[in-house]
């Protein structure tokens, strides 16, 4: 299970510009110093503490249940996002191998039958 950051950072600008908030206005309800961390969310730079998760969803109303997701398919795009370009490669090649092998096994456990 993660926590779908996108979905968050979307909702948060959503409800600031509806809400007719600047980011410093919103940062306040959220009781925090500055706009700075507003803004992370909205670019979906960064996740909300526990703290400000719970005051966030006070605040709009909306369901923290509705923030956490658990599918194996959106686990790996959202790890796949958060991996420098650099590495994707890579992880790609090894994900190909992975999966050769273990149709190399399954392949030879039918055979050995």
């Amino acid at each position: 299970m993660y926590f779908d950051l996108q979905k968050f950072s979307s909702d948060v600008k959503q409800f600031r510009k509806v809400n007719k908030l600047t980011q410093l206005e919103f940062a306040k309800k959220l009781e925090l110093e500055n706009k700075t961390l507003v803004s992370l969310f909205e670019q979906g730079n960064c996740a909300p503490s526990k703290k400000i998760f719970e005051n966030y969803c006070s605040i709009t109303g909306y369901c923290p249940e509705n923030y956490w997701k658990s599918s194996e398919e959106e686990t790996h795009s959202f790890l796949m996002r958060q991996i420098a370009e650099s590495d994707k490669e890579i992880l790609t090649e090894t994900l190909e191998k992975i999966r050769i092998r273990e149709y190399l096994f399954a392949l030879y456990a039918r055979i050995k039958k």
